[in-house]
């Protein structure tokens, strides 16, 4: 399945209602499995991973595959340990390759009852009516943040409650923020504190929640309008003190004439002239997922550019740096991978209509980098296109209602 994506204009111009946050909506699903909760839950994502997690907790067989979702699959690993359910938890092949054996040493060390049912460290896994108990955990924070929040989630439905003592440099740190903070509008008792983490025993409350608009998704309409000669852009829903760690996609698209005018009901983006700097480095630890959009953006522009802090970059839904490395090269950028950290893009001659397929490896963030460099080269072609509806369902129907083309075969 192939996407053509077309653009001959010269400026952006519209209104986009983003996806809202699956990172949120997740977090909000657990806590209400969890806690048996039924108060509403307005805005929640339409996303693959959320409708994913949606479908497990309503199953109630013993089988359940949590799909392709990174966070459906270690959220619900540990919800079904707290509750002591008795599931075969397994999900897709691609996040079969991806790792799981810190979650379950931890959830081992709290009286969990978890076997691997096939290969040691790898899913499926088979989790019986498991007993926790307070523990005091230690977690490598250069792992994933998604093991921390899982934790974090049922530290409330644990006897005596559960301190987590993070190692290490902490990836993503905005998301364990995120976690306290659905966890606490819930009623726990959440306290993090420089790399620890301690949370009370007691129970969630049943209260409304209003999930956010995705500031991820946002990141590929700051893209746009980097791209651009002149855009105006109104996102709906946004707000300057957001939960998300990606809302530093503000200050990072700044640096290429991108202004974000912040309003009571969503943000302005604004680009009125070509800005091209002469160089480009940031740190992204705190908001890996931004780094396709913000790679793409420096190869369409044209610059050298450091991106630093991608320690997990060849753990997302695919190898994002080897991914990213040879699209951009089959479209005529240089690019390189140093330190297992480190994505460097090099100033050359520029993009080339590259008339092959983008590969997307199967990841929703890679097709929606590439996507918006049509704006530079005229049309990219999107390989298995529709991968986007893990993150943003309707990503080609907002491109074509600010002036792209987009054909399907």
């Amino acid at each position: 399945m192939i996407a053509e994506v077309i653009y001959q204009g010269n400026s952006i111009n519209g209104e986009i209602n983003l996806p809202a946050s699956k990172s949120i909506s997740n977090r909000v699903l657990i806590v209400h499995a969890l806690g048996n909760l039924n108060a509403p839950i307005h805005n929640l994502s339409d996303a693959d991973d959320t409708q994913q997690l949606i479908k497990a907790l309503s199953n109630q067989s013993t089988d359940i595959d949590a799909g392709d979702g990174g966070t459906t699959l270690r959220f619900l690993m540990a919800c079904y340990c707290a509750i002591g359910a008795e599931v075969l938890l397994t999900a897709s092949e691609q996040m079969k390759k991806r790792p799981i054996k810190p979650l379950v040493d931890s959830l081992l060390e709290l009286g969990a009852d978890i076997t691997y049912t096939e290969i040691e460290g790898k899913l499926p896994v088979q989790i019986r009516n498991s007993k926790l108990k307070s523990k005091h955990l230690l977690m490598d924070g250069e792992i994933s943040s998604q093991f921390i929040s899982a934790l974090m989630l049922i530290g409330p439905l644990v006897p005596g409650g559960l301190t987590i003592e993070i190692t290490g440099e902490m990836v993503s740190q905005p998301y364990i923020h995120m976690t306290s903070a659905v966890m606490k509008h819930f009623g726990a008792d959440v306290k993090v504190k420089g790399n620890l983490v301690r949370i009370a025993e007691g129970k969630y409350v049943d209260r409304e929640f209003t999930i956010e608009p995705d500031w991820s998704a946002a990141s590929y309409w700051y893209e746009i309008a980097a791209l651009s000669n002149s855009s105006e852009i109104f996102l709906p829903g946004l707000t300057k003190n957001s939960l998300q760690g990606d809302s530093a996609i503000v200050r990072i698209m700044k640096m290429f004439g991108v202004e974000t005018e912040f309003h009571t009901n969503g943000v302005h983006l604004i680009k009125q002239e070509l800005m091209i700097p002469e160089y480009f480095s940031d740190d992204f630890t705190n908001c890996p997922d931004l780094g396709p959009a913000v790679a793409a953006t420096c190869a369409g522009i044209n610059i050298t550019a450091d991106l630093h802090g991608l320690k997990n970059f060849r753990l997302k839904e695919s190898d994002r740096a080897a991914a990213l490395q040879r699209e951009l090269y089959n479209m005529n950028v240089k690019t390189d991978f140093c330190g297992g950290s480190k994505f460097k893009l090099y100033h050359g001659s520029g993009l080339r209509i590259y008339n092959k397929p983008i590969n997307t490896y199967h990841d929703h963030r890679i097709a929606m980098a590439f996507a918006p460099l049509a704006l530079k080269t005229g049309k990219v072609l999107i390989d298995n296109y529709d991968v986007v509806k893990k993150s943003y369902p309707k990503f080609y129907e907002d491109l074509m209602q600010v002036g792209f083309e987009v054909k399907f075969d």
